[in-house]
């Protein structure tokens, strides 16, 4: 009894296939004089006038007036405490140093 593996057989049956032929593809004419010639010139047709949203604007102003009321966010002692507490090597968090 002959037995042959998958392995035998398969490159005789790739040898004796004929290459297959691929069609060619249609040549398609592309316009490209709309294509801007430099970056800059692609930005300035991209470029379009824009106001600030009236959202943006409101929130703005009812934060810097806020700022305004409530003083500094830190006191001269707290920046000085950061500034001894990242010295020291605590970068993520800094202690109240009393």
């Amino acid at each position: 009894m002959v037995t042959a593996s998958k392995n035998e057989t398969a490159p005789a049956i790739a040898a004796n296939a004929a290459p297959a032929t691929t069609p060619e593809a249609p040549v398609v004419p592309v316009d490209v004089s709309a294509i801007p010639e430099t970056p800059a010139e692609l930005l300035r047709q991209w470029d379009t006038p824009r106001r600030p949203l009236a959202r943006g604007v409101l929130s703005a102003t009812l934060v810097r007036a806020w700022n305004l009321l409530a003083g500094p966010s830190m006191t001269q002692r707290d920046r000085l405490n950061r500034e001894i507490a990242e010295a020291k090597g605590f970068t993520n968090g800094y202690m109240k140093l009393a």
